[in-house]
């Protein structure tokens, strides 16, 4: 963390996100197009990881070899679902649920892309994908880095198009959609885990990928009781409404504005 090389990709990406911004706003894109390229920059970030990570591994037996991708590298973390709603977004009806869907990548592409782009996994995870020395040489640092500022990228103009109708009831379906990926994630961490049984009994798990840091802290704080799980799932928990609900105060104030001059309106009338 906070490395040269995480530095100087810092620097790079924040250039690349304001120059973008400027463009998009210089040039007022539509929503539309700016989906448009994002649709295309994250399936060629995609194909970069596969290719960039697949591995040929050895059979048990030592006679075959297969091609495999580390478990960590699957598209289950909330950024790499960002794609999923990205083309949601592009391809689907205007409408509640499409604004519903806009207003909640609005917060958690930039949080989500924000805290990757602060706590770079390919550097600090417990196994990481890309060593420092090779920061600059590996295709795969330089998907992560460039998805992630695309992120953020989308996240800010969402909003600043102006073209969507976001309203304080969004944060509690943004809340809730969040939820249940978080709760669906803490299943997938079993499922991918490699548990080791003695005698039929549990006594070890070799991996976890950790999907939604909702098993492992990003910051390496070791949880050794279940009681520390729970404290650390809770902070977890409220530091996401917190952050979230940041987001929103611009619109919860528009809509007890607009509250307050219907009933000005209503009193007037009578």
């Amino acid at each position: 963390m906070f490395s040269v090389q995480h530095v100087i990709w810092a620097a790079i990406c924040l250039i690349l996100i304001v120059g973008a911004l400027y463009l998009l706003k210089k040039y007022r894109w539509s929503l539309k197009q700016a989906l448009t390229v994002a649709c295309i920059v994250a399936v060629a970030s995609e194909f970069i990881k596969i290719f960039s990570s697949i591995e040929l591994v050895l059979s048990a037996d030592g006679t075959k070899t297969f091609p495999y991708i580390k478990m960590q590298h699957l598209p289950l973390h909330l950024c790499s679902l960002q794609i999923l709603f990205i083309f949601y977004a592009r391809f689907a009806k205007e409408g509640e649920k499409k604004d519903a869907v806009l207003a909640f990548m609005y917060p958690t592409c930039l949080l989500g892309a924000f805290f990757a782009l602060l706590l770079p996994s390919i550097f600090t995870g417990t196994v990481p994908s890309v060593p420092l020395e090779q920061a600059f040489t590996k295709p795969l640092a330089y998907q992560f880095f460039l998805f992630h500022s695309m992120l953020i990228v989308l996240a800010v103009y969402i909003p600043l198009s102006g073209e969507v109708r976001i309203k304080g009831k969004h944060y509690w379906t943004t809340l809730g959609m969040l939820g249940v990926l978080a709760v669906a994630s803490l299943y997938i961490n079993s499922m991918f885990a490699y548990p080791v049984y003695e005698a039929g009994k549990l006594i070890s798990v070799e991996y976890v990928p950790n999907f939604f840091f909702t098993y492992e802290t990003p910051i390496g704080l070791a949880l050794t009781e279940k009681w520390q799980w729970c404290v650390y799932l809770a902070v977890l928990a409220t530091l996401a409404m917190g952050l979230i609900a940041l987001f929103f105060i611009p619109y919860f104030k528009k809509d007890g504005k607009a509250k307050k001059e219907e009933k000005s309106v209503e009193n007037t009338e009578k």
